[in-house]
């Protein structure tokens, strides 16, 4: 993407280009052209080629509209030798009407604009042809421009006068049907001597309807014949000796304009540069005289002998700006944000056109659910910009909505853009799968000497569902206490959704004292998913670990004679009962955990007396709910030694 300094440097460059008449290098537009090229090919034809190869090369006209070309054969002729000389392909003609008296052709750059049509305005005299051209960037009939080539009646009798009226009022008439606020061009031979006469002001005049009415780009009104006061805007003729017919009295008249329609020159869309209309080869220093007599200083020499060899008319040509170039996505996605969160997203907009084209005027309108700043906004050729759209998350639920874009350009007067996104409440940490549960314990019993022992602690993520709750990041896993507790296989951490993330405990007792009790605390931090928008900080979860030594003969203190087995169905569908042995009175504490660590009922929590207690378990969780298949681990605690067992619940 050019830099605005850029722009403003390649816009300056495309001014002083265009001063230098005959280099033929300017800034990227569309220069229209018109000519009267002298009864082509008549008898001179071949012998002109050379002279308008040099014109129109340095001319260097993207359309051009001639008038008195004779014949089809003409037009190729032209085309072939002319403008395609050494360069095949560059120029394409239109089709080619053979009318009575002298005829108009048009040639144009394929690559510059499209040709989308033609029509032929008859009159009394010579037929007016109608070119409807678009530039090559756009698609759209609203980007359409048209070109009119006319040769009015030459003479300055009133009959003539009279004729041209009612040439123009033909013309006028065409062009007040078009759709309001049309582009069109005139690129004509008038034929005309002041702008008083009244065919001139047929065409350029307020009338009761103006949709039709041509102006003068250059607003130059007055009697242009034999006036030196004109002398820069002469066009005809530019010999003052007879040289291969035609007209010979020197620079005098003003018969050649292109006059355009309102909305060309209103500063949008295609529309006249200002500065750039030119009676090419005029210098303003040859009034009745000819062109190339002493010293051109607008073209230099060789190309003021070529104008004035050629034909008995000068080009005159304008250079036009082009539409504005829309560039915008059709959907921005502004993504998952958590509750409450500011999120934005930039709608990046650009206007692709090359400078020096029309500034895209543009405004935007979101939908609800969505906000943004409406404009009006307006970019240069070349230039783009981003807009932040934001997304209403006071409530959680999806966001969709389409955006609208208004703009100038005829290709896209109405830009839509699909907006989305997701609103989500925060990661809901917990050790429980049930209830939020923030602390918890793990204790592994009693662990045999020069043993390794595991357990499983299972985080979750609450009620977790994708489309309201954000995933939970458990971010860090810390044990601190007793530094025999460690991550089987160390720390890694860990993003849950529905499933829970699970984390092996192991305790080691290389080097433990027989019965000491060892504990430990283990802190998991917890966040919502750092993806999501506005993601933070979340509860803590800790688990307190604990574990007992033994040398395996029985811990010191403690009876040999407590003991936990299943003392029925194991497996079992519906119940099973287990046989709790104590050796004197104690307080127990029974409970049944998911193999994963989580508490799923208690059994017993009583001071009992010694002996042998039968308990039993119906395959249900605290709140009465059936468990699923699986494998169960019972434990029992009492004076401080833990035993376990498993059991196989099958439904």
């Amino acid at each position: 993407m050019r830099s605005p300094t850029r722009i403003v440097l390649a816009l300056l460059l495309g001014i002083v280009l265009l001063c230098v008449q005959g280099e033929g290098v300017r800034a990227e537009t569309i220069r229209v052209c018109t000519y009267n090229i002298l009864n082509f090919p008549g008898s001179t034809g071949t012998a002109r080629e050379p002279d308008f190869r040099t014109v129109l090369s340095n001319a260097d006209p993207d359309v051009l509209v001639v008038q008195e070309m004779l014949s089809q054969s003409g037009v190729n002729q032209f085309l072939n030798n002319i403008l395609n000389d050494g360069q095949p392909g560059t120029y394409a003609a239109a089709p080619f009407v053979n009318g009575y008296d002298t005829d108009n052709a048009l040639f144009y750059k394929p690559d510059v604009v499209s040709f989308v049509s033609t029509q032929q305005i008859p009159t009394a005299l010579r037929d007016i042809s109608e070119y409807v051209l678009r530039p090559v960037d756009h698609t759209s009939s609203a980007a359409e421009f048209r070109v009119y080539s006319l040769h009015l009646k030459a003479g300055s009798s009133s009959s003539d006068q009279t004729k041209r009226l009612a040439e123009a009022t033909i013309l006028r008439n065409h062009l007040n049907a078009l759709p309001a606020d049309s582009h069109f061009i005139l690129g004509a031979d008038l034929n005309i001597r002041s702008s008083s006469e009244s065919a001139y002001q047929k065409l350029v005049g307020s009338e009761a309807d103006n949709d039709g009415r041509s102006f003068d780009p250059i607003d130059t009104p007055g009697s242009w014949y034999s006036n030196s006061a004109f002398a820069a805007v002469h066009t005809q003729s530019p010999r003052t000796t007879q040289f291969g017919g035609g007209a010979n009295g020197g620079m005098d008249d003003r018969f050649d304009q292109l006059l355009v329609s309102a909305v060309c020159e209103d500063g949008e869309g295609f529309d006249i540069i200002d500065g750039t209309y030119t009676a090419y080869g005029n210098d303003g220093l040859h009034f009745n005289i000819a062109i190339n007599q002493g010293t051109n200083y607008a073209v230099g020499n060789t190309i003021a002998d070529a104008i004035h060899d050629a034909a008995d008319h000068l080009p005159v040509f304008a250079d036009f700006q082009t539409f504005s170039l829309l560039f915008a996505p059709d959907a921005l996605d502004l993504g998952t944000a958590i509750v409450g969160a500011s999120v934005s997203a930039d709608l990046s907009v650009a206007n692709l056109a090359t400078p020096p084209a029309d500034d895209l005027d543009y405004s935007l309108a979101a939908p609800s659910g969505f906000s943004t700043s409406a404009g009006p906004f307006s970019l240069p050729a070349g230039a783009s910009d981003d807009h932040p759209v934001s997304m209403v998350t006071g409530t959680t639920g999806e966001r969709s909505g389409t955006l609208e874009i208004a703009t100038d350009d005829p290709d896209a007067p109405l830009h839509t853009v699909a907006l989305g996104g997701l609103v989500v409440d925060n990661a809901t940490p917990s050790l429980d799968a049930v209830t939020q549960l923030l602390s918890d314990t793990l204790d592994l019993g009693l662990v045999e000497l020069e043993s390794v022992a595991a357990g499983t602690v299972s985080v979750w993520n609450l009620d977790y569902a994708p489309a309201t709750n954000a995933a939970l990041s458990v971010c860090a896993g810390t044990i601190t206490g007793s530094g025999r507790f460690s991550f089987e296989g160390g720390f890694s951490p860990s993003l849950v959704g529905s499933s829970p993330a699970e984390y092996g405990i192991a305790f080691d007792t290389s080097g433990a004292t027989p019965g000491s009790l060892y504990v430990a605390t283990l802190t998991f931090e917890a966040a919502d998913d750092s993806s999501v928008q506005g993601a933070g900080a979340l509860a803590d979860l800790t688990v307190q670990l604990s574990a007992l030594a033994s040398d395996g003969t029985g811990v010191p203190g403690h009876s040999t004679g407590f003991s936990l087995a299943a003392a029925s169905r194991n497996p079992f569908s519906d119940r099973t009962s287990l046989l709790l042995t104590l050796p004197r009175p104690a307080g127990v504490d029974v409970a049944v955990y998911s193999i994963q660590g989580r508490r799923v009922t208690t059994l017993a929590s009583d001071t009992l007396p010694g002996g042998e207690h039968v308990l039993t378990w119906d395959g249900r969780d605290g709140s009465g709910t059936r468990c699923a298949s699986g494998v169960y681990v019972v434990r029992a605690q009492a004076d401080g030694t833990s035993l376990t067992t498993k059991v196989l619940l099958l439904r």
